[in-house]
């Protein structure tokens, strides 16, 4: 009887060694941390999501390189999202249900961006876009905070109403008094209008005239010369590539050349530079702190940071960045989801609250994040910014 008491729990020691070993095996053979990235890399604006993807391969790499999350290596699992919404939300649902992403950089555009806001708050999964137009700071923030709800959803832009108040800002200080506006029939379009009309108020200058195109219009010139009847002196919009190019042209077309044109941080790349050819003169937009670092100070500290990520990507890819906002972006999106992942694990809900509470020094600027902001870009990393010798420069 003895004797088969101990063969019996020889039997079970060696069943539970086996099982350990298998167990832990699989564990170590799947031991990562799955990141997602959800770019536009093809359509509309697709050289957008290029650049945002090399940023974030580029913190992925260098996290890896430092020990990952923990010990465990961070695979980011990339999907082009075409500048379709539709085809976000498809993207969102395969690397949430099929991948297990614990978080997702990305999407592009403001559409895309609410598309996928449900899926990111039905499975906590915190995400952080690239769009100006979602109301994350000015709408949902406040109303979720009076219900009781967290957010899922972080925006890395300088948002559009923050950019609309920088631009009116800086033409009234320039002496400018009657603004044109003219936005893409969107929802992005309907909130600049909406701002741009505030920030004239605020800082006295007369909205003179409102228009709306169509971002699949190959022709502006009607709505122009009603922007020029109106007697304009300077002109608004949140128009992005190719519908902004259009509109340049047709503003010179009709004989506004001197008359500046605000346009979206989206255009802040020499590839939009090449798109305008001939017609750079007098267009503007607003680029957060990366975007003009070779005119800050030596003492900034951020300007060493800056400076020395141009120079981790060059390696990487034997060339600099298209645009110092995207790859940045992409760059500091990874680089916050990392960092939340090696201080509280892989867990939705505590990525999303200890980003909220805490500051991170980044690429593009250095942000601080509130449960009443998600952005997190400040007035003070952001100017104004202008064409000049084929590159963007600080206005002032």
């Amino acid at each position: 009887m003895e004797e088969k008491m101990k063969k019996f729990g020889f039997s079970l020691l060696l069943a539970a060694f086996l099982i350990f070993t298998v167990v832990g095996g699989m564990a170590l053979a799947g031991d990562t941390v799955k990141l997602g990235a959800a770019y536009s890399m093809t359509g509309r604006i697709g050289w957008i999501g290029a650049d945002c993807v090399n940023g974030a391969k580029l913190a992925v790499d260098e996290a890896n390189a430092k020990g990952g999350i923990n010990g465990k290596k961070i695979e980011l699992v990339v999907y082009d999202t075409k500048t379709n919404p539709d085809t976000a939300r498809t993207v969102f649902e395969k690397l949430i249900k099929k991948d297990k992403v614990a978080a997702i950089c990305g999407p592009v555009i403001t559409q895309s961006t609410q598309t996928v806001m449900p899926l990111g708050e039905k499975y906590k999964i915190p995400y952080a876009a690239v769009s100006g137009g979602i109301q994350i700071n000015a709408v949902i923030l406040p109303e979720y905070k009076k219900e009781g709800k967290k957010s899922y959803t972080w925006a890395m832009s300088i948002g559009t109403p923050r950019q609309d108040e920088v631009k009116t800002l800086w033409l009234s200080k320039n002496g400018y008094k009657k603004l044109g506006n003219i936005e893409p029939l969107s929802q992005m379009g309907d909130l600049s209008a909406a701002m741009y009309e505030k920030w004239a108020k605020k800082y006295g200058m007369e909205l003179v005239i409102k228009e709306k195109f169509d971002n699949k219009g190959t022709d502006f010139t009607t709505q122009m010369s009603k922007i020029k009847a109106a007697g304009a002196d300077s002109i608004g919009t949140m128009a992005s590539g190719g519908p902004a190019t259009i509109l340049v042209k047709n503003r010179d077309q009709v004989g506004m050349k001197d008359v500046p044109m605000m346009t979206s941080d989206a255009n802040l790349s020499k590839k939009f530079i090449k798109l305008l050819g001939e017609n750079t003169g007098n267009v503007y937009t607003v680029g957060a702190i990366s975007n003009y670092v070779d005119h800050l100070k030596d003492s900034n500290p951020q300007k060493k940071r800056i400076l020395d990520f141009v120079k981790r990507y060059e390696a990487k890819y034997g060339k600099k960045p298209r645009s110092m906002f995207f790859a940045p972006v992409g760059y500091d999106t990874a680089t916050m989801f990392i960092n939340a992942m090696k201080a509280v694990g892989t867990d939705g809900e505590k990525i999303r609250d200890y980003i909220e509470s805490h500051k991170l020094e980044g690429i593009q600027a250095d942000y601080t994040f509130s449960d009443l902001d998600h952005r997190g870009i400040g007035v003070d990393q952001a100017s104004v910014m202008k064409i000049d010798g084929g590159d963007w420069v600080p206005a002032n």
